[in-house]
């Protein structure tokens, strides 16, 4: 037969007029119920006599992956938070980031000036291409060959018919082509000083420049 609340009460050691009974079932509470289900079990009863064990195991599985699940969520909100305190530590710090853009702006003798990083893979010729903020390509420049590495140049804002560009952000990308032929991976990277770091939605943002980069842009901080 099943096993009524009483014999539940005295099998997990407490009486209801003492206590209020626990909500969780740990495993020696498991056990004390497997025990009575098999004491008080009716060879006559037509229903399956390991029903409620079944029943139970379930209930004690399903409570042991929410102790899990609160566990390892636990884990993940304090991995985040020493994560964002150890970001806010980029805040005055000088760093390298890939893919943004230049800024184009006139210098006190009327000529023009952008600042330009290169990260070349290999020994190259290279092609400068560069694009405004809706990506159409304003000027294509041969800048000749250089040397596996970091290289730091400046681009005045004229295009390779002689015109000038307006001031402005512009977005750099190289084509880097090897003596044999080859392609050469080619990166443009700028140097930044982060202002801020932000925080949205469980990621980490830098503020640099006026604008927002994820830290998988930044390639290298450089004091």
């Amino acid at each position: 037969m099943a096993v009524n609340a009483a014999q539940i009460n005295n099998y997990m050691g407490y009486t209801t007029a003492e206590k209020v009974p626990s909500q969780n079932m740990d495993k020696e509470a498991f056990m004390k119920l497997l025990v009575a289900q098999l004491q008080n079990q009716d060879p006559t009863d037509q229903n399956d006599p390991m029903q409620m064990v079944t029943q139970m195991t379930a209930f004690s599985q399903l409570e042991q992956l929410e102790n899990l699940g609160a566990h390892l969520q636990a884990m993940q909100d304090q991995n985040v938070a020493l994560f964002q305190s150890q970001a806010t530590g980029l805040v005055g710090k000088n760093v390298r980031v890939q893919g943004a853009g230049v800024e184009l702006k006139a210098l006190e003798d009327g000529s023009k000036s952008a600042k330009i990083g290169l990260d070349l893979a290999g020994p190259a010729s290279v092609i400068m291409i560069i694009k405004d903020d809706m990506g159409n390509t304003v000027a294509r420049l041969e800048k000749g060959g250089f040397e596996k590495g970091h290289h730091d140049f400046t681009w005045d804002g004229m295009t390779e018919a002689g015109a000038m560009l307006k001031d402005g952000i512009y977005h750099i990308e190289f084509l880097a082509t090897a003596d044999d032929g080859s392609t050469v991976n080619a990166q443009s990277v700028s140097d930044l000083r982060v202002d801020a770091v932000a925080f949205a939605e469980g990621t980490v943002l830098i503020v640099a420049g006026g604008k927002y980069y994820s830290l998988g842009d930044i390639i290298e901080v450089t004091g």
